[in-house]
């Protein structure tokens, strides 16, 4: 007798040996027991889960006279023949090479042959979605109303190729992926019944790469034991056959990054790519690893992971928090689809690694712009347990992380102590850094500013912890002043609160559209990262003015096509957000035509650099035809 594969050996011969398909082999029993089978199945679900031994083993149960609980004796002729596939009432049917009309109508004409033993004729039909539309038009009628002896049974990997009248008129069964442990148990078992030797690491590693199909990890031991000549399967041997890396490599890889060992990590990839493994399978194998450590570090009990082992209490992988583990997950799946379309997938899987051990990388804004509020409080706190002196804060408004504006103070004095006419601090535009925002003491409650050396006013301005009682002690807001230490009041302002719901209404307003402008090409990259489509559509337009917290961007006229985009819902909430993330204030956005844009405009935007249009496209540069006949 000539040789079978693994996975024909091990084919369910009964619907309760279909691993992992419990609620499609449950409804089948019922309505065989019931006898209210249908006239038309279709088993959808990924491949390698069960679906046409299903439906061998539903054949068999609906045509077997000894059925017991809805389940084949697989003794009788009828079974025997339907396995050895002699009999002409199961008819199997690739739909992929029998996908035009002229099958279709063979077999409408056939159908009206009554079965020759069973009790039902059944035509499965595999790979069902790859039949053209005349044909799908064709089986309609016949599928509605078949004959009273006739069952089809469909199979599909797609079904969301079939038509809507085809789905309507099956039952439909949804296969679902086997989980990890249930194609473990069969690969063990499927080695203690064969006398085979397979170690448990090597079990895991076929069943991580399996992918929820069980005969593609049946077809890999079967390769595996082929290689072994006898030997006990080993995980190396399991690795050099799919081109993946074994455990211990990924679980070197990943306490690399948790101890951030840049030089140890990019050498490891470095032998990987020695050893001719593939890069983006490692990267998806090393995602999926530190995906398992986030699933521990979340669940104690791992929720029922069991892919890779767990790591050990001293283990350096305890050193990776959330945070950490979230970002690194995050560049290494953006890492692999571009790897899928880079000629240079190392460069990019290198690259996420070190991006992934940079501290500075993993800088989130909204930690930034709580510094900024503790640093807002911590002076409002201030101004109301000073007392009646010379010197005075002026608290800050509540500001994003871009615009964080410096303190400058006038060197010349002020001719009057306590007045309202001192001239006050002057902010810069300037984008806020971390320096900006250090707090010399380390206790964000007692913060202390100082203008940079060589600004105007250094030395002249300064709130230190021993000068607590420079401070006025009602909470009115007040600037400072030049002259080293004269308080002025906020004229109309009676405290703290009055003081922040101004600050809140005029959050928007304080924005000019010349500082929206000048942000205008930070917003663009940003919003760049999100969305490539809207970028390509607002980068057309400008900021044209600011009416009552609305941003109006400004089109050339008689462009209505650029309007309709730019206006579009998705583009503008968009925007909206890219706003709020550099201003913290809310906008509206709205467009309009405008003759020209503001004068220097055109020069800036008018063209799309060749960096820009690489980064934009996610290319690369070529070299021309000319340049490489040249050389």
């Amino acid at each position: 007798m000539s040789y079978l594969a693994l996975y024909r050996q091990w084919r369910p011969q009964r619907l309760g040996e279909i691993v992992g398909q419990r609620h499609v082999t449950e409804t089948l029993r019922n309505a065989l027991v019931t006898g209210k089978v249908s006239h038309a199945y279709l088993f959808c679900g990924p491949r390698g889960t069960g679906k046409t031994s299903t439906a061998k083993v539903l054949a068999r149960a609906i045509n077997c006279p000894e059925q017991q609980r809805g389940e084949p004796c697989n003794q009788c002729r009828n079974c025997r023949e339907i396995q050895s596939g002699a009999t002409m009432d199961v008819i199997e049917i690739d739909a992929a090479s029998n996908r035009g009309i002229d099958e279709i109508r063979e077999l409408r004409e056939n159908i009206k042959f009554f079965p020759s033993r069973g009790s039902k004729r059944i035509y499965i039909v595999d790979e069902v979605h790859m039949l053209t539309n005349e044909a799908f038009n064709a089986l309609l009628k016949t599928l509605e109303e078949p004959p009273g002896h006739v069952v089809f049974v469909l199979a599909t990997t797609e079904p969301h190729k079939v038509p809507l009248t085809i789905l309507s008129r099956c039952q439909r069964f949804d296969f679902r992926p086997i989980p990890g442990e249930l194609i473990a148990e069969r690969l063990e078992e499927v080695a203690d019944k064969s006398d085979f030797r397979v170690d448990g690491a090597a079990v895991r590693a076929i069943t991580r790469a399996a992918g929820g199909s069980l005969r593609d990890a049946l077809s890999v031991l079967d390769q595996a034991l082929l290689l072994s000549g006898g030997a006990p399967v080993t995980t190396e041997m399991v690795h050099s056959i799919l081109g993946t890396v074994r455990e211990d490599v990924l679980s070197a890889l990943a306490a690399g990054l948790a101890e951030k060992r840049t030089a140890d990590v990019i050498k490891m990839v470095a032998d990987i790519a020695a050893e001719g493994k593939d890069l983006h399978l490692l990267a998806g194998e090393l995602a999926e690893y530190l995906r398992h450590l986030l699933v521990i570090m979340l669940t104690p009990e791992g929720a029922g992971e069991t892919a890779f082992a767990a790591p050990q209490e001293e283990s350096p992988l305890r050193r990776f928090n959330r945070n950490t583990l979230v970002r690194a997950i995050d560049l290494l799946v953006e890492a692999e689809q571009s790897m899928r379309r880079s000629a240079h997938p190392r460069v990019l899987l290198e690259l996420a690694l070190v991006r992934a051990m940079d501290d500075s990388g993993g800088a989130v804004p909204d930690n930034l712009l709580a510094r900024i509020e503790r640093l807002e409080q911590a002076l409002l706190k201030g101004g109301q347990t000073g007392n009646n002196s010379s010197s005075s804060v002026q608290p800050a408004p509540h500001r994003s992380p871009v615009d964080n504006p410096r303190l400058q103070v006038d060197e010349k004095p002020s001719q009057t102590g306590n007045t309202r006419g001192n001239r006050r601090g002057k902010r810069d535009d300037r984008p806020a850094n971390d320096q900006d925002l250090k707090n010399e003491s380390g206790s964000p409650e007692k913060p202390r500013f100082e203008p940079e050396p060589g600004e105007p006013g250094a030395g002249a301005l300064r709130l230190t912890q021993a000068e607590p009682d420079k401070i006025r002690e009602r909470g009115e807001p007040a600037s400072i002043t030049a002259s080293g230490g004269e308080i002025a009041p906020k004229a109309g302002l009676k405290n703290k609160e009055d003081a922040q719901k101004s600050g809140a209404a005029e959050d928007t307003a304080r924005y000019s559209v010349e500082q929206i402008r000048k942000w205008w090409p930070d917003m663009l990259d940003a919003l760049k990262k999100k969305s490539p489509a809207a970028y390509t559509y607002l980068y057309q337009a400008w900021p044209a003015e600011i009416k009552d917290r609305c941003l109006v961007l400004g089109v050339p006229s008689g462009d209505v096509f650029l309007k309709q985009m730019v206006e579009d819902a998705a583009n503008r909430e968009l925007l909206a957000e890219t706003l709020h993330s550099f201003t913290r204030s809310t906008w509206q956005v709205r467009c309009g035509f405008y003759d020209a844009p503001p004068p220097g405009w055109g020069e800036k935007n008018s063209q799309l650099g060749s960096e820009g249009a690489i980064s934009l496209f996610q290319g690369e540069e070529v070299p021309l035809e000319e340049d490489l006949d040249k050389n």
